[in-house]
């Protein structure tokens, strides 16, 4: 299935053990329109997907990770492959895309260099991925 709005904005880090193993950026809230191209991109890392589970009740109704409304645990999703469980953290897509673009590489271990580094902005997204990685399922280590 061709993406709608453009590829899956799915980053994986080099561990697929890490307690947030990268990151999904979807484009709008219809999760379920959006999924295949997702599970596409993570099949490419991880291997085939035999479950997915969620840690929201409506994705629909989430602010922005930015938003003072945002929830204490960021969401994640967990999915679980022949060998193991992978989790991402989702950004929803209410979130401001320059915080969005640093926690994608963040949560993706990608090198950021120069002021970037010292952003308000990056020291957020280094504290929604700390919450993230504390509210990971024990499975997912």
């Amino acid at each position: 299935m061709k993406p709608l709005l453009g590829p899956a904005r799915v980053r994986f880090g080099v561990d697929p053990g890490a307690a947030v193993a990268g990151a999904w950026y979807p484009y709008t809230v219809q999760l379920a329109e959006e999924l295949p191209g997702m599970l596409a991109a993570a099949r490419a890392r991880v291997g085939d997907i035999s479950g997915i589970d969620v840690n929201w009740n409506s994705f629909r109704r989430l602010p922005g990770l930015d938003s003072p409304d945002s929830p204490e645990t960021p969401p994640l999703m967990t999915l679980t492959t022949a060998g193991r469980t992978v989790t991402l953290l989702v950004i929803p897509p209410r979130t401001a895309s320059s915080l969005a673009a640093i926690l994608l590489r963040q949560a993706s271990d990608s090198v950021i260099t120069g002021s970037q580094c010292h952003s308000l902005e990056y020291r957020r997204a280094e504290r929604i991925l700390v919450r993230a990685g504390v509210a990971c399922p024990q499975g997912a280590r």
